[in-house]
């Protein structure tokens, strides 16, 4: 690689790093890509309802989108911009050749996390001065090195155009954490022609200097927001009429990590959230778990959703409280 096309791609890295955005509100790191798409001569770059199609969005706060876009606008994102995605975020840059073959296309996600970054001197980004710049959101999983490995791809692309045959279509896909942001693209149809994707992760097993093919799939997945409903009572006056959301959440929790694991292949098991209660001496009535399972297999995948199913479905008669769950796949 040219020396000057990895260090521009360091400086990518460490510009997402700074500003890392929840998925769905990554409109400051949308117009960031776009605007280096259009320096490199991208002629054809799709946004908004363009690639997203509403009715497969998942998981997307309304008021965390006004909120993200306010913030941008106010950061200095043009409002002509703003207003050309249609409220959602993500970019595809399409590469014609001119030249008979395949539809391949590149994916690169952008979105961060709701992490709060270390503060210890000797973490790379605090001693080098790239840190997150917003408190309690972090690009945790390696999605600013993705999106800024998009950019030198797309760059890469068409300063070889003339060497190339077929199409090329580069994504840069919002909300990849909790699998919500690929199902709206694809429900788009903007990837309908395409023959070939390849999609990337840094880090896991591979490391620095390292490159792992991966051909069967790694770990798919499915998020779970479990809810309770209990019966509220004073926890002094009448304790016995209530019938806690609290305890069937915290029962729920501890048997999902005791879920057996599968001996037919990996799997996970991870409980992310509990909120629940309304106050000190009430019997709590509500209570929402956030949870996902992994699996290497369907078979593996399905074991682990039949148990958690199971549980919830338990717990709800053993406390005994309402119950409902949504789920998200990611396959």
């Amino acid at each position: 690689m040219d020396p000057k096309h990895l260090e521009e791609m360091i400086s990518y890295r460490r510009k997402f790093h700074q500003f890392p955005e929840e998925g769905w509100t990554e409109f400051e790191t949308t117009y960031f890509i776009v605007s280096k798409l259009k320096q490199m001569g991208y002629e054809t770059i799709l946004t908004g309802k363009q690639i997203i199609n509403p009715q497969t969005v998942m998981g997307r706060d309304k008021a965390k989108v006004r909120e993200a876009i306010d913030r941008s606008v106010k950061d200095g994102v043009p409002l002509d911009f703003i207003e050309s995605c249609d409220g959602y975020t993500g970019a595809i840059a399409i590469l014609d050749t001119g030249r008979e073959g395949p539809t391949t296309a590149f994916r690169f996600d952008i979105d961060g996390l709701l992490v709060m970054e270390s503060e210890d001197p000797n973490h790379l980004p605090v001693k080098f001065g790239f840190a997150s710049k917003r408190p309690g959101r972090m690009h945790a999983c390696g999605h600013d090195g993705h999106a800024a490995l998009g950019l030198a791809i797309a760059k890469w692309l068409i300063q070889h155009k003339e060497e190339l045959k077929g199409t090329f279509k580069i994504i840069f896909q919002p909300a990849e954490e909790g699998v919500r942001g690929a199902a709206a693209i694809v429900g788009s149809g903007i990837l309908d022609d395409v023959n070939f994707i390849v999609g990337s992760h840094c880090g896991g097993l591979a490391k620095l200097g390292q490159m792992a093919l991966v051909h069967g799939g790694v770990l798919a997945s499915i998020k779970y927001d479990i809810s309770f409903k209990g019966t509220p009572s004073h926890a002094g006056s009448n304790p016995h009429l209530g019938h806690s959301a609290l305890m069937a959440a915290c029962a729920t929790a501890m048997m999902l990590v005791g879920i057996p694991r599968h001996g037919n292949g990996v799997s996970r098991v991870a409980v992310g959230t509990l909120h629940a209660g309304e106050g000190r001496n009430i019997t709590p009535v509500h209570a929402k778990i956030e949870c996902e399972i992994r699996g290497q297999t369907e078979e593996v995948l399905n074991y682990l959703s039949e148990n958690v199913e199971k549980i919830v479905k338990g717990n709800s008669v053993s406390y005994p409280v309402f119950y409902a769950y949504e789920l998200k796949k990611g396959l």
